[in-house]
């Protein structure tokens, strides 16, 4: 594995200063980062809820339009029906896909 950085520096923030690591402290910062993002992809892969909290918000965000941005997030996190209501988005995504699913399924046995 190269020994130099494996991305590009963070936006706004200066160039790397390639001389500032030794070539073996490099290449295990760059292993450590490949097993971070491992790791925090099966973490999200184990709680699906967490991408559909987050497009929720988003979205809600985008559709509302508020100008405090800040305690708009600190009322929908901590909304009493927030958990009901991102079960509910579960139950319609899984009902879309096992609809999906059984429409491919009738194509298939139609052929």
């Amino acid at each position: 594995m190269d020994a130099k950085p494996i991305d590009d520096p963070p936006h706004s923030t200066e160039k790397y200063d390639e001389g500032a690591l030794l070539p073996e402290q490099q290449k295990k910062i760059n292993e450590l980062k490949i097993q971070k993002r491992i790791e925090h992809e099966r973490y999200l892969q184990k709680h699906p809820e967490l991408n559909i909290l987050i497009r929720d918000f988003i979205r809600q965000t985008c559709l509302q339009t508020p100008e405090d941005i800040r305690q708009f997030a600190a009322s929908y996190f901590t909304h009493p029906m927030l958990e009901k209501r991102i079960e509910n988005l579960i139950n319609e995504q899984i009902e879309t896909i096992n609809s999906d699913t059984k429409v491919i399924s009738e194509e298939i046995f139609q052929r």
